[in-house]
């Protein structure tokens, strides 16, 4: 089972503490009404919960004490398939030990992380599981030293003391990249997903140093940063063959921005992969059934979802956890939208 948080949900203790113009051990103690409060102090947390329409009653269930069997996931995007696809392994191997996931979405606002970690820490969730932009590693650590488990996923952290279950962008992007050398392209662009995504980031190093060390200019020029849509695929694409461009290979940051760039050639008259090669990132299910079928790198979302609930479990009952951070294979499908570079 999971619950996603509202945006009623996103009105915290501390919202109605600052409203009332007290501290949050005041509200607490309101609610719960286990320690005297004078009657002025009552009458101002009770607006205050009236006036940010915040019930009462979820805020008494946020403050209990003891475990929840709830664990907390806070995601930077859980429309996208990524987001999707690991939630729902989470979800799974939650559901099996009789868990619960807590969802706070931050719908790739980043302002929202340290409100949506507050919202959830509200909720007395056993744990947290970590998908954000990389701005709360502090609070996090802290919770940690705290006794509170905390598992990061995907984007790794600075520190190296948030156990973390990851896969390794720079070497899957590398052998994507080497894949279409191998078959003669050197004129390649790269058209990246959100710049603000610390995977983003990963990868688009990752090109540009394997564009580097390999002789193939700087690889600073031919990266073309948007999002992980369609739409934006196709409109780099069509973009890049306006006129008649020299790159005979595209790498893409994902499968969804992949379909847009085959889509945006092909409306210019270009053929896949008979003039241009596209590989990508993400081995979505429709991938295998598009025309062409897509070479992209094998993404083991879902995984990571059950292998991060797994490394909380460890961590909460006090078990000894023999790694730190988890490491995922990933691995080079390749099918037809790749081929010899055209002469």
């Amino acid at each position: 089972m999971s619950i996603l948080l509202s945006k009623e949900d996103m009105i915290t203790i501390k919202d109605v503490a600052e409203r009332a113009g007290v501290s949050t051990a005041t509200v607490s103690y309101v609610v719960n009404k286990n320690k005297f409060v004078s009657e002025k102090l009552v009458e101002r947390v009770q607006r205050a919960i009236k006036e940010l329409n915040y019930l009462p009653s979820a805020l008494a269930r946020g403050l209990r004490v003891g475990r929840s069997m709830s664990v907390g996931l806070l995601m930077d995007d859980i429309s996208n398939r990524f987001g999707a696809e690991f939630t729902r392994g989470l979800e799974d191997a939650a559901c099996r030990s009789k868990y619960s996931v807590v969802i706070s979405d931050l719908h790739k606002d980043m302002v929202d992380e340290n409100r949506s970690l507050d919202l959830l820490l509200e909720k007395q969730v056993d744990g947290i599981i970590y998908s954000g932009y990389g701005k709360l590693e502090g609070r996090l650590l802290k919770l940690i030293d705290d006794g509170l488990p905390v598992v990061a996923v995907d984007k790794p952290l600075t520190s190296g003391r948030v156990p973390s279950v990851l896969v390794d962008h720079v070497t899957a992007s590398r052998s994507a990249l080497e894949y279409l050398r191998g078959l003669g392209h050197t004129l390649i662009a790269y058209v990246a997903g959100l710049p603000k995504n610390p995977v983003t980031r990963i990868r688009v190093d990752a090109f540009r140093s394997f564009m580097k060390s390999n002789g193939l200019g700087d690889g600073e020029s031919i990266v073309y940063p948007g999002d992980y849509s369609l739409e934006h695929g196709y409109k780099t694409a069509r973009q890049l063959f306006q006129k008649k461009s020299s790159f005979t290979a595209i790498y893409c940051g994902d499968d969804l921005i992949a379909f847009g760039v085959i889509a945006g050639l092909k409306s210019r008259g270009v053929s896949v992969p008979g003039d241009v090669s596209v590989v990508s990132f993400g081995n979505d299910p429709i991938a295998q059934y598009f025309d062409p079928s897509l070479t992209t790198v094998n993404y083991p979302m879902s995984t990571m979802g059950g292998r991060a609930f797994n490394l909380f479990r460890a961590l909460a009952s006090g078990g000894m956890v023999s790694q730190n951070t988890v490491l995922l294979p990933t691995e080079l499908i390749v099918r037809e939208s790749a081929t010899q570079v055209p002469h």
